[in-house]
Parts: C-alpha cells; structure tokens; sequence
C-alpha cells in the first residue's frame, strides 16, 4: 500500500517534458562533441529549466576538465555552462526558466581527445499557476538534486485599495494530513532538513543549488522539516514586486541525508492587508486595566478611598516633585537602567537583524511563521509579535499614573508634606517603569526572536519579580523616613543601590553569560569557573533570604534586637503616643512567633530545592537559563506573597468581630466588610486564573523554541486565531501583563508605600471592632441587670452581678468613628492597631 501511494504521489508531484535521456560519447580528434535536442511544448505559458546530469568516464584523466556548453540554436543564447572535472563523480547543472516553444538546443563539449563523458538531461516543468492568487505544486526531492518552481505576478495581483499587499511561499512534508510521504522516519532527531529558497534573480538558482548556506544577493531562505515559510512584502530583501519569481528546493547537505524528500509548495498573494483595527482593539482591551488598582484600593483599602478632597493642584505637585525633590531612588536608577539597556539591546537586535536582512537566512531569527504579518516598509518583522506587547506599557502608563494620584492622595491628607516623613511611593512607581521597559524590550526581542536575544526580553521580567521581592520585605522592614516604632521590622529596608549592585547586576551579567554558553559554546576552564561563581552567589543569595526571613540564630545575627525602641522625638506628639517599649501583637505572631519560623523554614527549604533543581536542570542544557533563573525569581515571589499577604487577609477578617451585634447595629458597615471579604476572595482567584491562563498559552500553546534547532521550531508555528492577526503568544503577552499587574498591586499593598494611611486605615478599624464590643458588654450589662431584678422579685438573692458578668473586665470607653483627625493612643504602626484581646 504505501509503495503504491509513493508511486501515486511520483507520478502526480512533478512532470517532466521529456523523459530523462542519456548521451554517451568520446571526444574525437576534434576535441569536440555535439548533440541537438528537440524542446518539446505543452502549454505556451508554462516555464521549464533543463537539467543536466554529466560524469567524466575517465578515471585515468583525473585532474582534467570537460566544458560542457547548452545554447539556444536560434538566439545562440546560453542556458548552461560548465567545467566537468574528470574524476567519475556526477554533477547536477539547472539552467535558467524559460518558455519552451519549440526551440533546439545544442549540447557542445570541450576536451581532450579520447575523453569518455555521460550526459544525462531532461526539462522540468517550474510554473505554478495562481488560481485565485493561490497556488501549489508538489514534487519529490533527491539527494545531490533541486526542485525548481516558478511563478508570475502581475500588477494586478499586488495592487488594491492597501499599500500592504504581501505573498507567501511555503514548503510543507511530513504531513499527513495533505499527502503522505512514506520516507518520514518519525525520529525527531533524525529529520529529513531541506533548504527553501525564493528569489526573482535565476541567476540565484545554480549559486543555491552549490552552495545552499551561502548568502546570495536578492534572495531569501531557511530551513525546514515539516514546515517553512517565506513572506514577501515592500519590507523583504528582495522586495515584493511583479514578475517572475523562482522556488528552489534541496537537502541540506549538512546532515548527510541520502533519502529523498517529498515536498509540497504553496504560493498565496495577499492584499488589502490591514492591521490597524487590531491594534486599535488591543489597545481598548489594554486599558480595562485601570479598574485593577482602583479595584484593589477599594479590596485592600477601603478607607481611604475619599478622593473628592484631592485637589488637581495637589496631583500637579506631585509631578512636579518627581523631578525637583522626594524620595525615589529605586524609581531613578530603574529609569537609568532601562535607558542603558535598552538602547545597547537595540543595537544588539538591530545588528542581528541586518545580518538576516543582509544575508537572506531566515534561520537567524525565529518567527512565527504562519502568523507572519509584516510591518509596512519599515521592518520585515512579523507586526502582531511586536504590537502584543503594547499591553504592558499601556498598564505601566496606567500605574504610574494611578500611584502618581495615590501620592497625591497622602501629601492632601498632611502625611509628611515635603518631608515625606510618612509615604514613600519609589517602588511603586518603579513598578511602572518596570513594566513600560519591560514592553519595550519585549519588543525589540520579536524584531529578531532568538535565544541570545531572549536576555532582553526577560531582562525586565528579573527586574519586576526583584523588585516585588524587595516590596514584600519593605513592608515589614525599617526606612530611612521611618520613626522607629515598628515592632514587626526586625531589619532595615534595603538600601537601592544594593539592589542593583547584588541582585539586578548579577542576573543580567549571569542571564547574558549562560546564554552565550547555550548558543555560541566557551571554553570548558571558563563554563567551569562561571558556574562555580554562578553557584558561590547563589548560597550567598539564600543565606540572605534566611537572614531576611529571622531564620538565622540570635546568636549569629549581628544585628539582632529584640525591641525596638520609640524615638524621642514621636513621643508627646499627636502622631503616635507610647508609654514604653512597643510590643509585637499578637494579630502578627504568625510573621515572627514560633509556628511562623517552622512554616518559613519549610517554604524555604522547598525554594532551596527549586533553585537546586533548575540549576542542575540549567547545568546539563535541559532547561534555558533564562527560564530557570526567571523561573525560580517568580516562584520566590509567589511564595513570599502568599506568606505576608495573610496580614491584609486578617485585617479584613478581623471586621467580624461579633456578627449578629454587628448586624443588628451597623448593617451597612458589615455589608462593606463582606464586599470587601468577597472582593479579596475574588480577586485572588481571578489573579491565579489569569496566571494559569498566562502560562498556558506560554508552555502549552508555544508557537517557536528558540533553543532548538530553527526547523524543529517551526514545527510549532501554529496559525493566527483571533482576527486572524494574533497567535498565541501574543495572548500570552496580554494574560501575562493583567497577571503582573493585578500581582504587583497585591505586593504594593504588602509594601505599604504611605503608612499613615494604612495607620489610619488600621486605626478606623479598631474604632469599629471597640464600638461592637462595647456593645456586646452593653448588652451583657443589660442581661445580668435583668436577671438581679427576676431575682429580687422572686425574693431571692442574686448569685451574680453585673460587674462579675463582664468576667472582671473594666468598663471600656466607646470610640467614636470617622474623627477627621484621630489620636492614635497607644497606637503601634501597621497591624498592632487592631490588636484586641483575646476573648474578643
């Protein structure tokens, strides 16, 4: 049966004029010899090629040349030359197209006398016909020979209403859902690799079949196994434009294939392209955006949420002052950085992308192929892959705004006016920046999709996860502009420039070298040495995440302490007063008590194994060192996140003090809290739902891997879905932006950028939680004073009295709600405020 199907696909794939014919003969005394051949004709408008088989039968002569000449009796014009070298190896010479019409031929051969020489010659069919302006041939590909098509366009076929007409031509084998090719070994690692070409010089046609990796001017080619595309438009080199263009196709000779390939080639002209409405719509679906941190202040913080008092004056001060005076050293030297890198990373690209525009190898950058939609005349890049990344500037814009506005919002409210005493939003907006870098170097990595370009696309991914690690411990850590009360920083934040100099630096310089290592290859002593580093700072890194997380003995903490002391300078003020010594609540005992040291020495020895697994994993080329030190940054992420964003969790649990006094007394507060309770919920479902979508599309639905070789990874090109402009991957850069996003607000909250709202945030929460209680007392009062009056009617002493009914407890003031301007009173920054006691 399949002997059958191969003979069925022989006979229909490619049709020769004439039958292959042989000429033997010896060189007479004339040192020539001569042969007319017949063209034979089918269709006056089809092209066809000759080719020529020829062997020097002499083995005695080696050394010698044949010249061996075709032409055109009429015109005289020359479709073949060549020098035959005389040592009985066949060689396989393809003239130019032309139109056969019944024209002869003459075969005239040059040499020494007595030379015995073999020729064997036929003429190919090359036209494809454009039904509709599309078209398919197939054909059969053999060792040592080339399989050439041609077709025509016309004015008409690229004109139309759009500047942007393009055509595509693409080679298909293996599948078997089109045909079916018996000589498929299902190997993977033993594929049958062909080289495409396309070109509207003919001349490029026997330079190709010779040598095909060698760079040949106004032609384009690459690699494939089961799938290659070229895409012609007015950005290509050569570019679109009407007129005969020429398909070659051979094996390539790198691998020493001796099987013959079956191939299936398509042509298809497209016009009145139009990409605009696309971006247009990405763009609108970008800017749903902005409800997510509007949408988690009133989650996280719903206190202060009154921003009817934020004068517009106000918000222009604050843009004023991100350039005259605050405290935003993070957010300078991220700006710095992505300036620094982003301009070198363009060059990078830029280079990368001359060379394949230079030299026509497609191999060089890694595209999705059957989404391929390029960019007017500007860049011969696929246009979806670049746009896609529009959604991260667009959220980076947005967050830089919306913390520009909750800046505002403390300098109104008097929280440290120019001193900044309380607020300090140099993370958050380097959040933002982060984020619009991070969609600039995304895209400069889909101009030339590569493995050592991929450094660029997830530079500022290393930055966005660093930076949510460096927010979660600023929470809980001691700033500069702070008053030393916070009993739950046992450490003091980290200072910016220690950011860069051991975390974002060695990243990029380790990320760069590992890259390089995968791609190029060094020198075994130098691999050696770079992992050993790579592994040195490593521990270094853990050993500091343990000190971070008060997993180190007291005994080999230097900086150990075990109160922290008020400042002189707070006490008296209306800020916060204090009696002594600030204690930990015990709403915190599961951040630094006994249990929490337990569960964040599990986390961390589970980290701990991560890290260990994808080094190894990196080490031995299984993993991309991109991925893993991405990998295992996002991962500590996550799990930090998870460990301190149990405090917002408990600060709204905490509302429910006392549910039917709350209900019977403050309906609509408590509806709040349960919109707010419901909200955490689903926003922290919706958040990992997008996550999971996100990294979906990124592992499951992969269109390219740049790590592999370039035809395995066309293997993966998958087709444009939505609009029939964006693939998968570009939904991975819209889920992945939402998800970063809506996670990076979640962080922000952990950081606690202006702590005076979050005190007065805490401080409106343990009015509420006082008042509910001194209604329960109240209400307990009440019960007992009811049953001393049933007592003394019934004439009976009463075994209880209202003071023992509230279990010796001293009557407590009520608190009045929603002051303007609270006093705090023994109050201790962030979570000690709503500490009440326990038989609350």
């Amino acid at each position: 049966m399949r002997l059958l199907a191969l003979a069925l696909f022989l006979i229909l794939s490619e049709k020769a004029y004439t039958e292959e014919l042989t000429w033997e003969q010896v060189i007479d005394d004339s040192k020539t010899a001569e042969k007319e051949i017949q063209d034979e004709i089918l269709d006056g408008s089809d092209t066809a090629v000759y080719r020529v088989t020829s062997r020097c039968n002499n083995p005695d002569t080696a050394g010698t040349y044949l010249q061996i000449k075709l032409f055109d009796i009429s015109s005289l014009r020359t479709v073949i030359y060549h020098d035959l070298q005389c040592n009985g190896v066949d060689e396989i010479q393809y003239s130019k197209p032309f139109i056969p019409e019944n024209d002869k031929h003459t075969f005239r051969v040059y040499g020494e006398v007595g030379t015995n020489f073999t020729i064997k010659y036929d003429l190919l069919q090359t036209n494809i016909k454009l039904d509709n302006q599309e078209g398919k041939t197939s054909g059969v590909v053999s060792y040592k020979s080339m399989m050439v098509k041609s077709f025509k366009v016309s004015e008409d076929d690229i004109e139309s209403s759009s500047d942007w007409s393009y055509i595509q031509i693409w080679a298909e084998s293996n599948d078997d859902n089109k045909f079916f090719d018996p000589l498929k070994t299902g190997d993977l690692d033993h594929r049958l690799v062909g080289r495409l070409m396309v070109t509207n010089n003919s001349a490029n046609l026997q330079s190709f079949y010779s040598n095909p990796n060698a760079a040949l001017d106004g032609a384009l080619r690459l690699s494939f196994s089961t799938f290659g595309m070229i895409t012609l438009s007015v950005a290509s080199v050569p570019k679109i434009s009407s007129g005969e263009w020429y398909i070659a196709v051979v094996m390539d000779d790198r691998f020493g294939e001796t099987r013959d390939k079956a191939v299936e080639i398509t042509v298809k002209v497209r016009t009145d392209y139009e990409y605009t409405s696309e971006i247009g719509i990405l763009f609108a679906v970008s800017l749903l955006g902005i409800i997510i941190p509007f949408l988690a202040r009133a989650i996280f913080d719903v206190e202060n949420m009154h921003f009817e008092d934020l004068k517009f004056k106000c918000w222009l001060e604050t843009i004023k002052n991100w350039f005259w005076s605050g405290k935003k050293g993070l957010t300078y030297l991220t700006l710095l950085l992505a300036c620094l890198l982003i301009v070198s990373a363009f060059q990078v690209v830029h280079a990368k992308y001359a060379d394949m525009q230079e030299s026509g190898d497609r191999d060089i950058c890694f595209y999705n192929e059957k989404c391929y939609r390029p960019y007017l005349d500007h860049y011969d890049v696929s246009v979806n892959g670049v746009a896609s990344n529009l959604p991260f500037m667009v959220h980076g814009v947005i967050l830089v705004i919306y913390f520009s506005i909750s800046e505002a919002y403390c300098r109104s409210r008097g929280h440290g006016n120019e001193d900044h005493k309380y607020f300090d939003y140099s993370i958050p907006y380097s959040f933002g920046l982060a984020f619009i870098c991070e969609g600039f170097g995304s895209l400069l990595y889909h101009i030339c999709p590569s493995q050592i370009i991929f450094q660029f696309d997830t530079l500022f991914m290393f930055v966005i996860s660093i930076i949510m690690i460096i927010a979660i411990f600023e929470g809980y850590s001691i700033r500069d502009q702070d008053i030393r009360i916070s009993t739950i920083a046992s450490h003091k934040a980290i200072r910016t420039p220690k950011v860069f100099a051991f975390f974002i630096g060695p990243v990029y310089f380790f990320n760069f070298i590992g890259n390089l290592i995968a791609t190029e290859g060094l020198p075994i002593q130098f691999v050696t040495v770079f992992y050993i580093i790579f592994a040195l700072w490593w521990i270094g890194i853990l050993l500091w995440a343990a000190y971070k997380l008060d997993l180190w003995p007291d005994s080999l903490n230097p900086k150990h302490v075990d109160v922290i002391e008020v400042d002189a300078a707070v006490k008296g003020t209306d800020v916060i007063e204090t009696d002594g010594p600030v204690e930990l609540p015990k709403s915190m005992s599961f951040i630094k008590g006994r249990r929490a040291k337990v569960v964040k020495s599990i986390m961390f020895l589970l980290y701990c194994c991560v890290v260990a697994a994808g080094f190894v994993l990196a080490l031995l080329e299984k993993l991309s060192f991109s991925i893993f030190i991405l990998g295992v940054l996002i991962f500590g992420q996550i799990v930090l996140t998870m460990v301190f964003f149990i405090p917002t969790i408990w600060v709204v649990l905490r509302h429910f003090v006392n549910l039917p006094v709350q209900l019977a007394n403050h309906k609509i507060a408590v509806s709040k809290h349960f919109f707010v309770l419901f909200g955490v919920v689903v926003y922290v479902l919706l958040g990992c739902v997008v996550v999971v979508i996100s990294l979906v599309f990124f592992t499951v639905f992969s269109v390219t891997d740049k790590s592999i070789y370039p035809w395995r990874s066309r293997e993966q090109n998958s087709p444009c879905y939505l609009g029939n402009f964006y693939d998968t991957h570009d939904f991975w850069h819209l889920f992945a932006s939402f998800a970063l996003m809506m996670m990076a607000m979640v962080v922000v909250q952990i950081s606690k950028p202006c702590r005076m709202c979050y005190l007065e945030y805490l401080k409106k929460s343990r009015d509420r939680i006082q008042t509910v209680k001194n209604l329960k007392n109240m209400k307990s009062g009440a019960a007992a004073a009811g049953a001393v009056m049933k007592f003394k009617k019934a004439g009976k002493k009463s075994p209880t009295t209202p003071s023992s009914a509230t279990n010796g407890a001293e009557p407590e003031q009520q608190v009045s709600v929603g002051t303007e301007n609270p006093t705090y009173t023994n109050v201790v920054l962030l979570e000690d405020a709503v500490e009440t006691d326990a038989a609350a």
